[in-house]
């Protein structure tokens, strides 16, 4: 855990090691020169809070004085994350040792509560600081100091003064509440996540990987390391699972409804890719499609009742094999429900791409047509000031699917390329590459222009 936060960091945190050091045998010095009872645990509580200061306040991690907060809406992501677990342990000895030195709960209470929101905001504000301010790591800060403090107050049995200082925490906390409120309303720019980055998956998500590898590949594959990464306002996160032998697959999430595995080194067909019971090296489409329908029906039976499939190659000169697709149509839309299988050369299957959609969605009687989808987009192409004569617009495939990703209501939506005829790439030049448009065949609206 250690390795995986601070990696490079070891100079630096030797020489805030060091100086943490002076800084709390100053602390216990002084606690004895007047005489107080617990100066090893003064000292200890000041080593402690140096190394914490230091580790937040100094050590590099992002861009300095952004004056934005990430509030992270999944409160149990960190829980998961290494990041996350080190936020609370390195918090728990500032609880610890701030009890068993003052003996005054409620000033360590305020303390261990407040100190984690100062320093994000610090990490948010401050031109010198270059941390990432995140309401995950104050949950997890604060929830680590509230541990220690409890655990300090096991060590001594409860023998500690609960009304002394009580009055100057209570002013300090109130002040502190309310200054941060106004600086987080006027000062700071919030950005409201649903997780604020990959993460290792567990309980339902590492359920839903090793089920969706299983019907994938059977007990071929064992499933390894597995991450989440929550996406954007609760859509379009997705899965990373690793399989044995090192190869990847995404699986969307939430809803685990689309399966994609990309098998490596695909130029050589012996060292990759699944092998298909009973089958041979395919030398056309006509074979490969055999190649892929055995395997369909081993894994995906539902996809031979499809009302439309379709075999090409994949490279010039089908190097890279055959793709066999399988679609489920309805008035001309392609519904969510589908399955890709490519067979390399060798008869394996080097790319899988399933949706677990439904193969029926109810639309509306009436839907634009292609020619009045391209006309929409050539339109907002002119609004945004664009040269429109110079571009190639084609709606190229109406099909259904969410916006929103998991969630949301399903729309019969036009894929429009554009393409600009004249572009000539070159190494300091633009980007020539085609783009796509989503245009909703019900209203007209246009999604990630």
């Amino acid at each position: 855990m250690f390795d995986a936060v601070f990696g490079d960091d070891i100079g630096f945190l030797a020489g805030l090691t060091l100086v943490a050091a002076l800084v709390g045998l100053s602390a216990g010095a002084m606690a004895r020169r007047r005489q107080v009872s617990d100066a090893f645990w003064w000292l200890s509580l000041s080593f402690c809070l140096t190394g914490v200061l230091g580790v937040t306040l100094a050590l590099r991690g992002g861009e300095a004085g952004r004056a934005e907060c990430v509030i992270n809406h999944e409160v149990t992501e960190p829980l998961y994350t290494t990041q996350g677990l080190w936020n609370l342990a390195m918090f728990v000895p500032l609880g610890l040792f701030g009890l068993l030195a003052s003996r005054r709960p409620l000033p360590v209470l305020v303390g261990v509560l407040a100190l984690p929101g100062l320093i994000e905001l610090t990490q948010a504000l401050a031109p010198f600081v270059s941390g990432v301010c995140d309401s995950a790591d104050v949950e997890m800060n604060a929830a680590g100091g509230l541990l220690g403090l409890a655990l300090g107050l096991v060590l001594v049995r409860g023998r500690v003064a609960w009304k002394a200082w009580a009055r100057p925490a209570l002013i300090a906390a109130a002040v502190l509440g309310v200054a941060g409120a106004a600086v987080c309303r006027t000062a700071i720019t919030l950005d409201h996540v649903d997780g604020s980055g990959v993460r290792d998956a567990h309980g339902a998500e590492r359920v839903a990987a090793e089920r969706a590898v299983h019907q994938a590949f059977g007990y071929h594959y064992r499933v390894g390391a597995v991450h989440v990464s929550p996406g954007i306002a609760g859509h379009n996160g997705w899965i990373s699972i690793q399989m044995s032998d090192g190869y990847p697959a995404e699986l969307m999430w939430p809803g685990a409804r689309r399966l994609d595995v990309r098998f490596e080194n695909t130029a050589h067909p012996a060292e990759a890719g699944f092998p298909v019971a009973g089958a041979g090296r395919p030398h056309d489409a006509r074979s490969a499609y055999r190649v892929a329908r055995t395997y369909m029906k081993a894994h995906y039976p539902w996809a031979a009742s499809a009302s439309w499939y379709e075999t090409r190659p994949v490279g010039g000169k089908a190097e890279s094999g055959w793709l066999s697709s399988w679609r489920f149509k309805e008035h001309g839309a392609v519904m969510p429900r589908s399955l890709d299988v490519q067979i390399d050369r060798a008869g394996r299957v080097s790319r899988l791409l399933v949706d677990l959609g439904p193969t029926h969605v109810s639309l509306p009687p009436r839907l634009i047509s292609a020619k009045q989808a391209e006309g929409i987009v050539r339109t907002a192409r002119k609004k945004g000031g664009v040269d429109v004569e110079p571009l190639n617009i084609r709606a190229k495939v109406l099909k259904v699917e969410r916006p929103m990703g998991w969630q949301g209501p399903w729309r019969a939506m036009w894929s429009v390329r554009t393409t600009d005829t004249k572009c000539r790439p070159d190494d300091d030049g633009p980007d020539c590459e085609p783009f796509e448009t989503a245009v909703d065949a019900a209203t007209g609206r246009i999604y990630d222009e």
